[in-house]
């Protein structure tokens, strides 16, 4: 040792080697020290005697910063190899100023006679790089782990379009493995019923392709993004799966140039469950107007023998019959009216339902209307002992554009369910002309005092067969429609109806539509003579239309009515 450190005196090694930027440390074949450099003291935090000292046991002792494992000394490895040898990864020592990471090169020394005689060691402190690295080793791993557990399938690709890299959401859906696709053109990499005959891009139906349109545009475009939904048939032996993808395309720059994000989610169960649900609603819809066919059909086969049953009733009242007879026969001909009612309810809510209901607007008399409908219902309020008003007609406009035949099937079917429901008190007709939303309009309400409904029975009040009283017990019966009916009659007219209601103190029912002034009455369409009860009346249904007419009557009920008249009049009418 004393040779050695006599030999750095005299050779002038101490002043060279003490300039260098590197830690340089020379030992000998011992591992003694024999000489440390100022940077070498620096990076080891250097500050007792040399003398005696091994290097990786008294000045430098080695440890595994990451796990703390033992290895065998550099130098050791160096002389018996005889060959230079660096530090492993991770090594380094613990210093006054916590871990030191090195970088170091043993190299053995020999003598002119071929002797070793000790070893050069190099050293550097790479704490700074290797922290930095470190970090970024972090920082890959959360990615990857961020990109390994997003449920959407996120695949990399190169400027020329070959896969770099996938997560295991695209390896799930399209059923492949990491190393087998790695560049891979899309297509190829998932075995696309298009390109496995020619290649991605070359199949027949590639031209056609989403995929490939939109990988070729960014491939051209830096700026290019893209989404899309295709269906794709992967193809693996003998199976051919049908995939549904909703597909982004994105892109990246990095280092070694542009990268295609492909983001990918699996639709094919949402897919399946819309076909489901569209050939369900197809069903339904054809369900639906076999119904309404159905009900249409059946409510004009009983309207036939119904009105027979009238006409033969009134033929009958007219006849010489006693007190309790005539009694018997009106309680039969109210039963078939109201079933007749019945019948007219259901097959205006069959129309309604079916779309085959129409609104058709003309020059209507706004007076003569309301005075024709509301005498009707004074009438009858008069019999029931209740007060029944309506408004002064000379504060309104005379001509407008509307449906008379369906505003008075919406008026009826209101003042009917008001007299219906109020034993006592009054019923007033409300009409006046507002405006909404700077467009005018014309508002007819009822309000009467009668039983009112609960606030819980409001929501179904417009439902089809629902009833505030349900029960089997009620005093008032009725379909259910009556109001339904309104509702669809007054949006079709672009209006809305509306219900203000206290029980036990009455209800107000009430509608606007919009209001379009006329300048006259346009004239009546052509119409069909049929015979309603015991009078010859104008159907308002339109001759040429090919419609059955409101009220059908059976033809052997016509002719037994003529009959009865020819007898009375003796042979002539």
């Amino acid at each position: 040792m004393q040779d050695g450190l006599k030999l750095i005196g005299q050779s002038g090694l101490h002043e060279l080697l003490g300039d260098i930027g590197d830690g340089v440390i020379l030992t000998d074949s011992e591992e003694r020290v024999l000489f440390l450099n100022e940077a070498a003291k620096q990076i080891l935090s250097f500050k007792g005697t040399l003398q005696g000292t091994e290097l990786f046991k008294d000045i430098c002792p080695l440890v595994n910063l990451v796990n703390g494992g033992s290895f065998e000394s550099p130098l050791q490895q160096a002389m018996r190899s005889r060959k230079p040898v660096g530090l492993a990864r991770d090594i380094g020592i613990m210093g006054s100023r916590g871990a030191v990471y090195l970088s170091a090169t043993c190299s053995p020394i020999y003598g002119f006679e071929g002797r070793l005689k000790g070893c050069t060691v190099m050293l550097r402190d790479i704490t700074r790089l290797r922290r930095l690295e470190m970090k970024l080793e972090t920082n890959h791993i959360y990615m990857r782990s961020v990109f390994e557990a997003a449920k959407i399938g996120l695949c990399v690709l190169n400027s020329e379009g070959e896969i770099v890299d996938l997560n295991s959401a695209v390896m799930e859906t399209m059923d492949v493995g990491y190393r087998e696709v790695i560049g891979l053109q899309f297509g190829d990499a998932f075995q696309c019923e298009n390109s496995l005959s020619r290649g991605c891009g070359h199949g027949p139906g590639c031209r056609h392709c989403p995929i490939r349109k939109n990988l070729e545009a960014a491939i051209m475009d830096d700026d290019f993004t893209g989404d899309f939904t295709v269906a794709m048939y992967s193809v693996r032996g003998k199976t051919k799966k049908l995939v549904w993808l909703n597909v982004f395309i994105s892109q990246i720059f990095m280092e070694n140039g542009k990268q295609i994000i492909v983001a990918m989610i699996d639709i094919s169960q949402r897919k399946r469950r819309e076909n489901e649900l569209e050939a369900a609603r197809l069903e339904a819809e054809a369900a639906s107007r076999e119904k309404g066919q159905f009900m249409a059909t059946m409510s004009h086969e009983l309207r036939t023998p119904i009105n027979g049953i009238v006409g033969m009733l009134d033929m009958v009242l007219r006849e010489e019959v006693s007190p309790r007879q005539r009694e018997n026969l009106l309680s039969a001909k109210r039963c078939a009216e109201d079933l007749q009612q019945i019948v007219n309810e259901i097959l205006d809510f069959s129309k309604l339902e079916s779309g085959h209901m129409q609104i058709e607007e003309r020059g209507m008399d706004l007076h003569v209307f309301l005075r024709e409908t509301l005498s009707v219902y004074s009438k009858m309020a008069r019999q029931q002992g209740i007060i029944f008003s309506w408004p002064d007609m000379e504060k309104l406009p005379r001509y407008i554009m509307g449906d008379a035949l369906r505003l008075r099937q919406v008026l009826r079917n209101l003042l009917t369910n008001s007299l219906k429901f109020t034993l006592e008190g009054s019923v007033c007709v409300r009409v006046e002309v507002m405006e909404r939303d700077g467009k005018k309009t014309l508002d007819i309400s009822i309000h009467d005092t009668g039983v009112g409904i609960p606030p819980e029975k409001l929501a179904n009040l417009f439902h089809p067969f629902s009833q505030v009283d349900n029960s089997s017990t009620r005093e008032v019966g009725g379909t259910g429609l009556g109001l339904v009916i309104v509702k669809e009659l007054i949006e079709a007219m672009h209006g809305k109806v509306y219900v203000h209601t206290i029980p036990c103190k009455g209800s107000t029912f009430g509608f606007w539509i919009p209001l379009v002034l006329a300048e006259h009455v346009d004239k009546p369409k052509a119409k069909r003579k049929v015979f309603i009860n015991r009078q010859m009346m104008e159907d308002e249904g339109e001759a040429e239309s090919g419609e059955p007419a409101e009220v059908a009557q059976d033809i052997s009920d016509l002719m037994k009515y003529c009959e009865s008249k020819l007898g009375e009049n003796g042979g002539g009418l």
